[in-house]
C-alpha cells in the first residue's frame, strides 16, 4: 500500500511514497531507518547529510540512502521546499533480484567511490522529468488498481535510474563537506562493531586525536554521542539477525553486547518491547517524511 502522508515509524509494506510540498524551516533530527530510501529534490535550499557526508542539493537531485545509514536534512531558510521520497523494503529489492534484476545496484555500483547523491545528466532530464511526475501522481492515486500503477511507476524509475548510472558512473556527486576524522571514526567502528570490547580510547587512537576532542567532534557533526551511534548500529544489525531467524542470545552476541542483559536493555529503550516479540509502530520521530 502506498500513503500519501506519514503515519508510523516502519514501512508495513514493500514501499511507500510521499510528495510533499511545505515550508517547514526546522532541525531535522539525524536518524535511520530499516528500510532503503530514496529522496529526489524537487526545490527549496536544501543539503543533506549522509552518514557525516553532506551534499548540495540541485533540483532533480536523487539521494539514495541505504537502510541503517544515519542521514537528516538541512532547510536552511522558508523557501518552499518539494520532494518525492520513495521508502522502499530490502524484501521489495529481492524479490526483485529472484527475478533476475538488481535494481539496487544504484544505491553502490562496483567500484564507485561511495557517494549518496545521483545527478542525472542534462541529456537525460527529458525522460527524468515525466517519471517524476508520474510518481507524484501515483502518491495520491485512488484509481482502480492503483497499487499496482504505483509499483509500476516505481520499478519504471528504477530501472531508468540504474540504467543512466550504469551508462555514466559520473553521476554520482561527492559531497561538498566531510570531516575526514569523523568519516574514519565511522569506518573504524564499522569494521569493529561486533567487538565487545570496542570503546571510546581505541577509536580515538585509531584516528590519533584526543579522546574528548572526538567525542565532542562527532556530537557536534552527528547529533549523536560516540555510544548511542555504536547502540543504534547493533541494534540494526540484531534486527537484521532476528529476523533471520537467530536466538535472541545469539543475535545479540554477534552484535557487540556484552551479555544477553546489556541487549535486552538496549533494545527495549529503542523499540519498546523484547527482542522476542515484534516492535510496535513508533512515532514519526522515527520515520516519515517529518522526519526525513
Amino acid at each position: 500500500m502506498i500513503s500519501s502522508s506519514p503515519k508510523t515509524g516502519y514501512l508495513e509494506s514493500d514501499f511507500k511514497i510521499f510528495h510533499i510540498t511545505d515550508q517547514p524551516k526546522t532541525v531535522f533530527t539525524p536518524h535511520y531507518h530499516d528500510f532503503h530510501k530514496i529522496f529526489i529534490f524537487l526545490r527549496g535550499n536544501v543539503s543533506y547529510m549522509v552518514e557525516g557526508k553532506q551534499y548540495e542539493l540541485k533540483p532533480d537531485d536523487i539521494v539514495l540512502i541505504q537502510a541503517g545509514e544515519l542521514h537528516r536534512p538541512i532547510v536552511h531558510d522558508r523557501s518552499v521546499y518539494e520532494r518525492i521520497i520513495l521508502y522502499l523494503s530490502p524484501a521489495f529489492f529481492s524479490g526483485i533480484k529472484k527475478r533476475g534484476w538488481d535494481l539496487f545496484r544504484c544505491f553502490g555500483l562496483p567500484g564507485q567511490h561511495h557517494s549518496s547523491l545521483a545527478r542525472i545528466s542534462v541529456s537525460q532530464k527529458s525522460r527524468l522529468v515525466p517519471l517524476l511526475g508520474d510518481l507524484a501522481a501515483a502518491a495520491v492515486s485512488r484509481e482502480y488498481a492503483a497499487p499496482l500503477y504505483q509499483e509500476i511507476k516505481i520499478l519504471e524509475f528504477l530501472i531508468f535510474l540504474n540504467r543512466t548510472l550504469l551508462q555514466d558512473p559520473l553521476g554520482y556527486i561527492p559531497p561538498v563537506t566531510a570531516n575526514p576524522a569523523i568519516l574514519q571514526v565511522m569506518e573504524y567502528i564499522h569494521q569493529n562493531l561486533t567487538r565487545d570490547d570496542l570503546n571510546t580510547d581505541q577509536i580515538a587512537e585509531s584516528v590519533f586525536l584526543n579522546r574528548s576532542y572526538v567525542m565532542h567532534l562527532f556530537k557536534a557533526e552527528t547529533g549523536y554521542t560516540i555510544g548511542s551511534y555504536i547502540t543504534e548500529k547493533r541494534l540494526f544489525l540484531a534486527r537484521g539477525y532476528l529476523a533471520e531467524g537467530l536466538s535472541v542470545t545469539e543475535a545479540g552476541s554477534r552484535c557487540g553486547f556484552k551479555n544477553y542483559a546489556a541487549f535486552y536493555y538496549a533494545y527495549r529503550q529503542k523499540y519498546g518491547c523484547a527482542p522476542t516479540e515484534r516492535p510496535g509502530l513508533l512515532p514519526d520521530t522515527q520515520a516519515g517524511p517529518d522526519w526525513e
